[in-house]
């Protein structure tokens, strides 16, 4: 296979010399339309958990003029499972549906529904328990001949349950978060850390911190993510299909892109020294 790649990559050189005008068509495979579902159930502690928020859009093809499509007219809804309690959430524009009754009981089972266009898709997630973070550390790190900064976010993990944590770093000089997930296997009743580096940091820049308890479920799904987004090079490997929990009940065969989770987080601001 590499050595595939390797005359790919030549022959498009002996093209860039020979001819820097002539065009190149490039079979990019269709991305199609589909649901994409952004439901993020997020009890923050020292809230009352009671604002919550699901995006609904259509995904749009590879080199569309325009983003994703917000979905309007759906009836969206989260029912536990547990008490039966029904929750509605409202429109609210540009693909946003919204909620301010909300009732989060850490354990409770609940599932979403979806009601558009004549299709209706479920999806059903355990409302997981969160800890506090114990505090957030810097430290300069040296790397292949270069300095990186370093932040870990702390915490102590209990020892009666399995746990598994995701960690959001999101640096105010860029778009971009960084993702950090874990699972108490090897640490459990310590404490233990995941951490953020960017070669791009540098005093000054501000640091949002989440530190997320999430199911095992949504663990899996998470890892496999992280682990894609840090494929590199023309050689990475094939990409595993990543499906969510969303479902169409009508056509299981529909593919939803999108994750239905719910669970307690603990946010913190940190400014890097």
């Amino acid at each position: 296979m590499k050595n595939i790649y390797i005359k790919l990559v030549i022959s498009c050189l002996t093209l860039l010399i020979v001819s820097c005008t002539e065009t190149v068509d490039v079979d990019v495979p269709n991305g199609g339309e589909r649901l994409v579902v952004e439901a993020s159930i997020l009890w923050e502690k020292g809230t009352t958990g009671q604002n919550q928020e699901i995006k609904l859009s259509k995904s749009t093809e590879y080199f569309a003029d325009e983003l994703d499509i917000p979905v309007e007219g759906a009836l969206v809804s989260i029912t536990n499972n547990d008490s039966n309690e029904i929750f509605e959430f409202q429109y609210e524009g540009n693909g946003t549906y919204s909620t301010t009754n909300f009732n989060p009981i850490i354990g409770d089972s609940y599932t979403l529904e979806i009601n558009y266009e004549g299709e209706r898709y479920l999806a059903t997630d355990t409302f997981a328990s969160g800890i506090e973070i114990s505090s957030i550390t810097q430290s300069i790190e040296s790397r292949f001949g270069s300095d990186e900064i370093n932040i870990k976010v702390n915490y102590l993990d209990p020892q009666s349950t399995e746990n598994y944590y995701l960690a959001e770093f999101i640096p105010s000089h860029k778009p971009l978060i960084s993702l950090d997930s874990s699972d108490d296997e090897f640490y459990n009743g310590n404490i233990f850390f995941l951490e953020y580096e960017d070669e791009d940091l540098e005093p000054g820049v501000n640091v949002q911190v989440k530190l997320h308890g999430i199911s095992e479920d949504y663990y899996n799904y998470i890892e496999i993510l992280i682990s894609q987004l840090g494929e590199k090079g023309p050689f990475q490997t094939t990409p595993v299909s990543l499906k969510g929990n969303c479902v169409n009940v009508n056509n299981t065969e529909e593919e939803v892109l999108g994750y239905f989770r719910l669970n307690e987080v603990d946010v913190k601001d940190v400014t890097v020294e």
